[in-house]
């Protein structure tokens, strides 16, 4: 594969994991899960979610009263073909009330494991397992 492929698929698949963050700490539900496959698989810390609109029923269930800010680091991505890839990211993941000094300390330190296919929209999330690591008590 050409070294220019590689490197925009690559750039492509880090940009979905960072968007996550974003849109997630946004409560942008709608837009955080186009950026899953209709057939995706989300392994969360409270089970597997399967599919776009479960993805969506999952986020849109959840509560919307603390600010959050989810930090993505140590984002590596292996290119397997023109339409897979694979990576990990580590993540930290700040949420509480505005103004409470817990806030500077991470909730929760942990991994994202994903796997990525192209799409007929673009690069989309195929699996995320998420393991958190580390977590606050």
């Amino acid at each position: 594969m050409d070294k220019a492929v590689s490197l925009r698929i690559e750039h492509e698949c880090a940009k979905l994991v960072h968007r996550f963050c974003v849109l997630v700490d946004a409560y942008r539900h709608e837009e955080l899960a186009a950026l899953w496959a209709h057939d995706a698989v989300w392994e969360t810390w409270r089970g597997p979610v399967r599919g776009r609109d479960e993805i969506r029923v999952y986020l849109e269930a959840k509560a919307r009263t603390d600010v959050t800010i989810h930090i993505a680091h140590n984002v590596i991505i292996d290119v397997e073909d023109e339409r897979n890839a694979s990576g990990t990211a580590v993540f930290t993941y700040h949420g509480t009330k505005r103004g409470d000094p817990a806030s500077l300390t991470p909730r929760v330190v942990g991994r994202y494991f994903d796997r990525f296919v192209l799409t007929d929209e673009g690069w989309r999330f195929a699996h995320r397992r998420t393991e958190m690591t580390f977590t606050a008590s």
